[in-house]
């Protein structure tokens, strides 16, 4: 569905699922990754279709990265996954599950209560140690002193900026900001989404003052909960199947064949 309610557009699910699978990994992952993804699609979509049917809202599903990428066209290995798991999801008890996931984690995903409020005990941090591969696995971005005192609500420079405390995958969960005497502190998740989710590719970094701005220097991209799609590719290479996979980052879940 489109995020404007002003464009709806209807879909079959298994033909929604495979545009997901095809927007959010490559073609060339492995397919027990892919199928991986295709539940997890699955299992999420139908979540938000239960809450737009409670809050009789016309929409079920948007698109884009704060809820699943739906790419029109799907490729062929996207396709044959939907197909190969036509109808599962992941349940916790009989209620779907909200099956969140990440493009790399960097190591160790992070719970869901702390990625995202969501406190499921399906959504624990796991360690993953399969995503070094991805694209941009370690990186550093530079941040403008201004720019960084703006998203802490503080007029001016930034002239300080620390991790106060972190949460216990090491990711970090309130930063300090200081503007000369004035100072702020702000919830990691909040000055992510200030910054942008492209600007600071997630909250497992380090951060340091350098000459009129400020470096983070981190690893993984996402809000690492749930599925770390460049992991479930690794486990995949290893000879791991789907429903391995799931049951590693989602533990405790049950995969079942809903339809």
């Amino acid at each position: 569905m489109s995020e404007s309610p002003e464009r709806i557009e209807e879909l079959r699910l298994e033909d929604y699922v495979a545009g997901v699978v095809s927007g959010e990994m490559p073609a060339s992952f492995p397919a027990e990754a892919l199928k991986a993804q295709a539940v997890a699609a699955r299992s999420y979509a139908l979540t938000r279709k239960i809450e737009a049917q409670a809050a009789n809202r016309r929409w079920d599903i948007a698109t884009g990265v704060l809820a699943q990428v739906y790419r029109q066209g799907a490729s062929g290995p996207a396709r044959a996954a939907t197909a190969a798991t036509a109808g599962e999801v992941m349940v916790a008890g009989v209620e779907p599950l909200e099956a969140y996931f990440h493009a790399s984690c960097g190591g160790t995903t992070e719970a869901g209560l702390a990625a995202l409020g969501r406190g499921h005990p399906y959504l624990p941090s796991v360690e993953c140690g399969r995503c070094a591969r991805a694209p941009g696995a370690r990186w550093s971005v530079r941040i403008d002193a201004r720019a960084l005192a703006s998203a802490a609500r503080l007029r001016g420079a930034a002239t300080d900026a620390r991790v106060t405390s972190r949460t216990p995958s090491g990711r970090a969960e309130r930063i300090e900001i200081s503007a000369g005497p004035r100072r702020a502190t702000v919830a990691a998740t909040d000055l992510r989404q200030r910054l942008g989710y492209g600007r600071l590719p997630s909250l497992a970094f380090a951060v340091r003052a350098e000459r009129g701005a400020f470096v983070f220097e981190g690893r993984g991209h996402g809000h690492g909960a749930g599925l770390c799609q460049w992991g479930a590719a690794g486990l995949a290479r290893e000879g791991r199947g789907y429903r391995e996979i799931l049951g590693h980052y989602y533990p405790g879940a049950d995969v079942v064949r809903m339809y």
